[in-house]
């Protein structure tokens, strides 16, 4: 019999509880200081975009989506999906409206850091999420 620990372990709740609060921080930094934000990551002193403000808000409402996937990973294992979803189209909407298709040093950095890395642990995590969803069902009935 597989244990509740083998289907979904305790380092996943505790890597979405990390993505929770780094984005929980992220999301108020870009929202709070949309013009540090924009002229780091596109390396220019242009004016900044006012969705960059939305930005924020979204990263901000993604960490609560990964705590609620850590309290309840078989009730929300659908969540991480959502994430995947957020991180690779924010990551291509990023590149083309706000970086306009130039990728400097930092925008780089910050595409891999924000999007890229999350992407494959975020695949785990709603795989066996799944898994012990249908682990739960099985041992109700």
């Amino acid at each position: 019999m597989q244990t509740q620990q083998a289907i979904f372990p305790n380092w996943m709740r505790g890597f979405l509880m990390i993505a929770c609060v780094y984005n929980v921080f992220w999301g108020i930094f870009i929202a709070w200081f949309p013009e540090s934000f924009y002229h780091w990551v596109t390396e220019s002193q242009s004016a900044t975009p006012d969705i960059i403000i939305w930005q924020g808000r979204a990263v901000l409402l993604m960490g609560f989506v990964y705590l609620a996937t850590a309290m309840h990973p078989g009730k929300f294992w659908y969540f991480p999906i959502i994430g995947i979803a957020s991180k690779l189209g924010g990551g291509i909407w990023f590149y083309l409206v706000i970086l306009e298709g130039k990728l400097g040093d930092q925008a780089l950095f910050h595409l891999i850091m924000n999007d890229g890395i999350w992407i494959p642990f975020l695949v785990m995590i709603a795989i066996k999420g799944l898994a012990y969803k249908k682990y739960k069902a099985s041992i109700i009935v």
